[in-house]
C-alpha cells in the first residue's frame, strides 16, 4: 500500500493524521519527502538503535513473557511530546544527527533477529515515520517464524494499519491522554480520538494489545480514571502498563509522579474491572507480578524485565483453569 498520494494541491503522506504536504517543506515528522516528485521514506533501513530486548521492557506481559526481542529503531516521530525520553533520536534532525546510522535491510535485520531473538520489535521512536519499513521487516520477520512487535504512540492513518495489520502480532500502544486539550499540553495537534480509534481496530482486528499511559502529573494525570474506563469497557483484559513519569526534555521542570498516586491509579483500575494491570519506571512490591483474576494465585513473578517464576499452563491457571489474556510458551 502506498503512503503518499498526489493531489491538486500536492503530495501528500497518509502515514498518520496529519497528512503533511511534503511539496511545502518538512514534514512534522522530519524524515519524510516529496523526493523528485515522489514520496520518500528518506530514514527507510537507517537505524540509529538496535538492542536485543527482554520482551518485558517494551513493556510487554502477557505475549511471550521471558523471550527476547530484537528491537530497532530510527529517528523521527509524529507527535514530538515534550517530555519525551526517547528525545535524542526522536527529535532528531535527520540532516544535522550527529551519530552514525547503520543501513539494514529488512533481511538483513531478520537474519540478526533470528541469532540471538524469538522476535522483532519497532520501537525507541514512532515506527509510523517508517512504517514500509516495518511492514517490509515484518513480512521477512514472519516468514523466519518470528513474532512481530510495533511499540507505538497510535497515531498512525488507517492506511497504515492496513498495511501492518497482516504482518505485526503485538500492538503495544500508548494513551497518552483522554482528550484533545490534554494533548495539546504536550503534544499539540494531536487528536486523542485517532489513538483511542487504533486501540479499538487493533483489538478488533484480533491482534494482542497492550497499553501504556506514563502519568505527567498536572498534564495528563486528571485523564487516568477516564482512560481505565475507556479500556474497561472495551475490554477487561488488556493488560494496561501505568508507569512512572520522570523530567525530560522540555518537561523538566515537572516533577516525578508521586508514587502513592500510582497506587491508587492502579486499584482504581482494578476496581474497575481490569484484570491486569501493572506500574512500571518504580520498585512496588507486586505491582509487576501477573495474578490469576479468578483465584488471585501467582500466574508470572518478575523482578524488573526477568521473569523469574512462570506458572501458567498452556494460557490457563494451573489452580483453576482461567484463561489468560496472551499468547505464552513457544
Amino acid at each position: 500500500m502506498n503512503l503518499f498520494v498526489k493531489t491538486a494541491k500536492g503530495l501528500i503522506c497518509l502515514a498518520c493524521p496529519r497528512t503533511c504536504n511534503l511539496q511545502e517543506g518538512k514534514p512534522y515528522c522530519g524524515v519524510r519527502s516529496a523526493g523528485e516528485g515522489k514520496g520518500v521514506c528518506e530514514v527507510y533501513g537507517l537505524v540509529s538503535s538496535l538492542a536485543n530486548d527482554p520482551i518485558e521492557k517494551k513493556p510487554v506481559f502477557h505475549y511471550r513473557p521471558g523471550s527476547l526481542v530484537l528491537s530497532v529503531g530510527t529517528l523521527g516521530c509524529n507527535m514530538r511530546c515534550l517530555g519525551c525520553q526517547n528525545w535524542e533520536i526522536a527529535h532528531a534532525d535527520l540532516s544535522s544527527y550527529e551519530w552514525q546510522l547503520r543501513r539494514i535491510s529488512p533481511k538483513e535485520l531478520v537474519a540478526a533477529a533470528k541469532k540471538y531473538s524469538e522476535g522483532v520489535a519497532w520501537t525507541y521512536n514512532e515506527p509510523t515515520v517508517w512504517a514500509e519499513y516495518v511492514h517490509d521487516g515484518a513480512v521477512e520477520a514472519k516468514e523466519a517464524g518470528l513474532y512481530t512487535v510495533v511499540v507505538t504512540n497510535g497515531y498512525y492513518s488507517l492506511q497504515t494499519f492496513k498495511l501492518w495489520e497482516p504482518v505485526i502480532d503485538v500492538f503495544r500502544i500508548d494513551i497518552k491522554g483522554y482528550r484533545d486539550e490534554t494533548f495539546a499540553r504536550f503534544a499539540p495537534g494531536t487528536r486523542a480520538k485517532v489513538v483511542l480509534d487504533n486501540v479499538v481496530r487493533a483489538l478488533e482486528a484480533g491482534k494482542h494489545v497492550e497499553v501504556v499511559t506514563n502519568v505527567m502529573p498536572g498534564i495528563n494525570s486528571r485523564d487516568i480514571s477516564q482512560i481505565a474506563k475507556f479500556l474497561a469497557e472495551l475490554s477487561s483484559e488488556i493488560p494496561w502498563h501505568i508507569t512512572r513519569f520522570y523530567p525530560q526534555f522540555k518537561l523538566t521542570h515537572v516533577p516525578p509522579t508521586d508514587v502513592e498516586d500510582l497506587v491508587a491509579y492502579r486499584e482504581t483500575a482494578l476496581s474497575m474491572g481490569l484484570k491486569y494491570v501493572y506500574l512500571g519506571n518504580v520498585d512496588v512490591a507486586g505491582a509487576e507480578n501477573t495474578y490469576c483474576p479468578s483465584c488471585g494465585n501467582l500466574l508470572i513473578k518478575r523482578s524488573g524485565f526477568t521473569v523469574e517464576e512462570m506458572h501458567i499452563v498452556g494460557d490457563k491457571c494451573p489452580h483453576c483453569g482461567k484463561k489468560i489474556y496472551g499468547v505464552f510458551g513457544g
